[in-house]
């Protein structure tokens, strides 16, 4: 009777040991699973991610038709910031300027800008951003010119300042003038000269930057879409 006591206790204490083992793996098995993440934190994750990439693409290290045109921040005569970016929802067109430059001279006495604006509407439908890349021009200059071609002059728009070069190298900018058309959404959709009339000996010129723009009111393609730049050679810093 005694030894049967003795193997129902020692049966009893197995099987306590053994539910006890069992609970232990059970909480150790709970622990190695990683919890799931709700539905949503996923989507999150994924859409930042999206972003992310979208930045990077956003982010061409040169001018290349049909890309986004490559962003930059410079101040005007006037000291007012100018982002291209800010610009999104807008035509824009850059033209690469030089004060005594006889091919500048020569289109805005022959009023060549003020005709290609007038054709878009005005300055209420495009965005005109004239870009001085002269190592040595100053905002005093650029006042300077305005105030005497005011009356050779319809339309008024920033001339920015970039004597440091580093937005006329982002853009490859060779002469002046030297053309970029970009559109709504930020693409570039033509780059080069201005016509195809260097000397300014042609009746009746195409102008490359009307015929882009033109193309891209009417929804169709633009060509060409790059052209040969004309003008004075872009005067960089040598030393920046």
């Amino acid at each position: 009777m005694k030894k049967w006591k003795q193997l129902l206790i020692t049966g009893l204490i197995l099987g306590l040991a053994t539910t006890l083992a069992c609970d232990d793996e059970a909480d150790d098995e709970a622990e190695a699973e990683p919890a799931e993440q709700p539905a949503e934190l996923e989507e999150d994750e994924d859409e930042e991610a999206d972003e992310e990439e979208g930045a990077a693409a956003e982010a061409p290290d040169e001018p290349t038709i049909g890309e986004l045109a490559p962003d930059f921040t410079l101040v005007d005569e006037t000291g007012e910031e100018h982002t291209l970016s800010d610009y999104r929802g807008q035509t824009v067109v850059l033209e690469w300027f030089n004060i005594p430059c006889p091919f500048v001279v020569r289109h805005y006495e022959a009023g060549t800008f003020d005709g290609i604006i007038d054709e878009s509407g005005g300055l209420d439908e495009i965005v005109w951003l004239a870009v001085d890349t002269t190592w040595d021009n100053t905002p005093e200059d650029t006042l300077e010119w305005k105030e005497e071609t005011e009356d050779i002059r319809e339309y008024d728009y920033p001339v920015l300042q970039d004597p440091e070069g580093d937005v006329g190298r982002l853009y490859n900018a060779k002469t002046t003038p030297h053309m970029f058309v970009i559109d709504e959404d930020g693409v570039l959709q033509y780059m080069g000269g201005i016509d195809d009339d260097p000397r300014g000996q042609v009746d009746e010129p195409e102008n490359y930057v009307s015929a882009a723009l033109t193309a891209m009111r009417d929804g169709a393609e633009v060509d060409p879409s790059e052209a040969e730049p004309y003008g004075c050679t872009v005067k960089y810093d040598e030393d920046s």
